[in-house]
């Protein structure tokens, strides 16, 4: 990978992930294994990475008479961001059952 490619927006995405395994560590009681936990974290964070790693690819949505339409960044940044802080979170608090 070329290091040019890592735009501000990537690294702060990368930054939260760690920080998702640390405070995942830190303060989850879903399970006492700690490999687990941190395991776990890191999957859940992997959704919302890849989607703000890969916008541009992931932001050509389908075909209308032949022609590839592309949709909003914004709007493709809103569900990375929403998945990279919310899923962890959720796991966090051990809101799913």
């Amino acid at each position: 990978m070329i290091i040019r490619s890592l735009t501000k927006e990537r690294v702060v995405a990368l930054a939260i992930v760690v920080l998702n395994v640390a405070l995942a560590l830190s303060f989850s009681t879903v399970s006492k294994n700690r490999g687990t936990v941190a395991g776990a974290a890191f999957c859940l964070s992997l959704p919302g990475l890849a989607i703000i790693w890969y916008r541009e690819a992931l932001s050509v949505v389908g075909r209308d008479r032949g022609v590839f339409r592309r949709s909003p960044p914004t709007f493709v940044d809103v569900f990375g961001w929403g998945f990279l802080v919310g899923l962890p979170l959720i796991f966090l608090y051990g809101l799913l059952p």
